[in-house]
């Protein structure tokens, strides 16, 4: 088990594991022939059961996530859509991310910092809606559970903002909510948001997209679990500063698009006081 608990603000670089120390990542970039033909209809298809994963997964422990995860990284453009390519080239190379890290192995407790709550709150109560939720300006969810009726989670399967659970306009503010397992694009933010004690049951496609065309956004305490790729897409420009957030099971926290039109903006993420858990 792996605890990631991300506390201080120095440089670091978005990247693929190391194929030097993680046996998935050596796998999957050193065996081209054999893994980017099944991770093409990977990304494609978006297996999730251990099933139906290929032999050679067994490198990757036979976690859905980690093969998306090492899949997106090597044999795809990077977010946003794209489909299948023969390399990974990113075309925004102004992502940066600020963090430092402190790992647990071996079993070890690792202490939550303050401000960081580690399990998923009890709901209220109830709200089914078979559209996503424009938000303009605030809205406190009261500590309800929001999902969509019908279903329109489709696994890793990009579907859209239509079938997001809320969409903040530029400015919105997103509060207090749990996003249930049948919606399929969490949350858009179609300019600078923020989402304050916002939690997500079970990530379907990811849990934020982020598509200000500069600014800053933020997501302050809430968690997400379950997410077999990313967290956080960001496919604007601009700032993405996360802090006393919770991620477990996860492929990636956060994922800058590699195939967005007018690629080439600066991107960056600041994460303060976040716990990272059981990723890919």
């Amino acid at each position: 088990m792996r605890s990631t608990i991300i506390l201080a603000l120095i440089p670091a670089a978005l990247g693929c594991l190391n194929a030097n120390t993680n046996s998935c990542a050596s796998f999957t970039k050193s065996n081209a022939a054999t893994a980017s033909a099944f991770c093409a209809t990977f990304t494609q298809s978006k297996v999730t059961a251990t099933s139906a994963l290929p032999a050679w997964a067994t490198h990757c422990s036979r976690k859905p996530s980690l093969v998306s995860a090492e899949c997106s990284c090597h044999y795809t453009a990077g977010g946003g859509g794209g489909g299948p390519t023969a390399t990974a080239v990113p075309t925004t190379p102004t992502t940066t991310l600020r963090t430092s890290t402190t790992t647990a192995g071996g079993g070890g407790v690792v202490t939550p910092p303050a401000g960081v709550v580690t399990a998923l709150p009890q709901s209220s109560g109830a709200v089914s809606s078979s559209a996503a939720i424009t938000v303009t300006a605030s809205f406190d969810g009261g500590m309800k559970n929001y999902d969509r009726s019908p279903r329109v989670c489709a696994d890793q399967s990009e579907t859209g903002e239509k079938d997001a659970m809320f969409v903040l306009e530029a400015g919105a503010t997103l509060s207090n909510v749990i996003i249930g397992p049948n919606q399929a694009e969490g949350v858009h933010c179609k300019g600078p948001c923020t989402l304050i004690n916002v939690w997500w049951q079970d990530v379907c496609e990811d849990a934020l997209t982020i598509k200000q065309s500069s600014g800053t956004s933020y997501v302050i305490g809430g968690g997400a679990f379950k997410a077999a790729d990313k967290i956080f897409q960001f496919n604007g420009f601009g700032t993405l500063d996360i802090k006393n957030f919770y991620a477990n099971d996860y492929g990636k926290v956060v994922r800058s698009c590699g195939n967005c039109s007018n690629n080439g903006g600066a991107r960056h993420v600041i994460m303060n006081n976040v716990i990272a858990k059981d990723g890919g």
